[in-house]
Parts: C-alpha cells; sequence; structure tokens
C-alpha cells in the first residue's frame, strides 16, 4: 500500500465514522437523510454533467437495479436514523457496519453470485465477526439471554443491515453493466452512478418524510442546521476517496481491510464524546468485529 492510498483510506475512515457521529447527535429522521442526500446529489451533479456517462445507453435492467438499489438504501436511512433515536453510536454503528458481511455472503452464497466459494479463512472470520455481533447488546455477559436481543433497536439494525446487503449487492450489478457498456472501470462513471442513487435517495426519504407530520416539522428545523449537510458531504466523500484509493493498492483486500479502522474510531467517538455506557462485553464485541472483518478482507 502505497503512503497515497494510506492517506485517502485513513481520511476516508475518519469521514466515515464522522458523519455517522454527527448523524447520532443530530437526533437523525427521514427529513434528516433526504437533506444530506440532497446534498450529497447537489455536490456530484457538476462532475456527472462532466463525464460521458449517456443515460441513453443504459438498458431497462440497469434503471431497475438503481431503483432497487436506491430502495435498499432508504431501508437503510430509515434503519439508521431510528436505531441511532433509540440507542447509542457505540452500539450501533459496529453492528450496522458487521452485520452486512454476514448478510452478503450468504445472499451470494444462496444465488451463487460470487466468483468463488470462500476459504477457511473467511469462515473463520465471519464466525468471529458473529460472536463480536452477540456481545454487543449486553452490558454484562450473564446478561446473554434472548431477552437482550428481542428489542426495536435490534429491530431497526437488522432493517439497516438488510438495506446495506441488498444495495451492495444490487450496486455491483448495476456497476458491473456500466463496465460491459462502456468497456473500461472508470471513477468518473462511478460518481455518475452516485449521483443517481443520492438523488433518489433523497427524493424517496423526502416523499415519505412529507406524509408524517413530526418529519415535516423536522424539515423546518433542519434546514436552519449545519448538520445534515455536512453529513452529505462527509459520507458521499467517504465513498469517493475510497475509489480513488483503490487506484494505489497492489490489492484491493488492503482497501477493505484498513477502512474498517472507521469501526472503532466510532466506538470510541460514542464513548469518549457521548459518555456512552461501555461495559467489556461491548469493547470485547467491537475488538472481535474488527479482527473478523480483517480475516475476511485479508483472504484472497
Amino acid at each position: 500500500m502505497t503512503l497515497t492510498a494510506f492517506f485517502l483510506i485513513l481520511v476516508s475512515a475518519f469521514l466515515h465514522a464522522g458523519w455517522n457521529f454527527i448523524s447520532k447527535k443530530s437526533v437523525p429522521s427521514l427529513a434528516f437523510y433526504s437533506l444530506s442526500c440532497g446534498t450529497a446529489a447537489l455536490l456530484w451533479l457538476l462532475p456527472f454533467l462532466a463525464s460521458d456517462f449517456s443515460c441513453a445507453r443504459m438498458s431497462g435492467r440497469f434503471w431497475l437495479l438503481t431503483g432497487t438499489s436506491i430502495f435498499f438504501e432508504i431501508l437503510y436511512v430509515a434503519g439508521l436514523a431510528y436505531s441511532y433515536r433509540l440507542s447509542d453510536i457505540s452500539l450501533v454503528y459496529p453492528l450496522a457496519r458487521a452485520l452486512p458481511l454476514l448478510l452478503t455472503a450468504a445472499v451470494t452464497a444462496v444465488f451463487n453470485l460470487g466468483s468463488r466459494q470462500m476459504g477457511p479463512q473467511e469462515l473463520l472470520g465471519m464466525g468471529i465477526v458473529f460472536c463480536g455481533c452477540l456481545m454487543m447488546p449486553l452490558q454484562r455477559f450473564r446478561d446473554f439471554r434472548l431477552s437482550s436481543y428481542c428489542n426495536i433497536v435490534i429491530v431497526f439494525i437488522l432493517l439497516a443491515a438488510i438495506g446495506t446487503t441488498g444495495y451492495t449487492v444490487v450496486d455491483s450489478v448495476a456497476m458491473a453493466e456500466i463496465q460491459a457498456v462502456y468497456q473500461r472501470q472508470s471513477i468518473t462513471l462511478s460518481i455518475a452512478y452516485l449521483f443517481f442513487i443520492e438523488a433518489g435517495i433523497a427524493l424517496g426519504t423526502g416523499l415519505l418524510a412529507v406524509c408524517r407530520r413530526s418529519e415535516r416539522q423536522e424539515f423546518s428545523r433542519l434546514v436552519r442546521l449545519k448538520s445534515p449537510f455536512l453529513t452529505g458531504i462527509c459520507s458521499s466523500s467517504a465513498y469517493v476517496l475510497i475509489l480513488l484509493s483503490m487506484n494505489f493498492v497492489s490489492n484491493v483486500c488492503y482497501v477493505q481491510a484498513f477502512r474498517q479502522i472507521s469501526l472503532p474510531l466510532g466506538v470510541l467517538a460514542g464513548i469518549l464524546i457521548l459518555k456512552e455506557s461501555h461495559g467489556l462485553p461491548k469493547i470485547l464485541g467491537t475488538t472481535l468485529i474488527v479482527l473478523g472483518l480483517l480475516l475476511v478482507a485479508f483472504a484472497s
């Protein structure tokens, strides 16, 4: 990994943990993410217009994939919003980051979407991630019982994880469609696709928000704040920096591995800044999740 890649991924990790921290502190809602994604769409409007992406060249299947990705993205931000309203970032953030790894592996295995079978190291890493996830909701190890996991917070975290799994799988297929049409990989084409996704999330969450009185009131409150707009800039920029970093590494697994530094950053922000509870199970669970993610990332 070059120094340039190291710097890009490090900044991306701080931005990713940062926008989640801002979201949690702002008590997010559908209106919050509508404004943040709308900001991101405006951010990438000019790069989209400057790219050689042509809507007419793309098939109906591609636009169906784009719409499906937007649907899963809306599930993700809705789950994230209500999870952060009800619980700690030091619980929600690592679980929302780790569970999609397990769900994505299951989906790709069931539908045979992967190019190869998972090896022993990947299976071990996922097992460790699973064990870490089981520890995260516990205050004490003796709290390990079914009732510790049967609550509305876990439901919303699972909703966010399902959304992440869905858009991850769909986006990989959509990007393959773009590469097939243009016969190349391109950051500008990826940003063009990102523009459609961000605009779609902004529109979808906005339409859902205006149907609820409390969400309409949130719009009037949030437009006077900087937090939703800063969140949109940070979240989209974090993704683009990851795309850029891939040009400076010999193996993309290094990117996937090192970007996991955002996970303990998010947990530490919750514990040190927001003064959230941090029993031994949460600390050990976070450590196991990071270790498992690293094992999976370096398996190749």
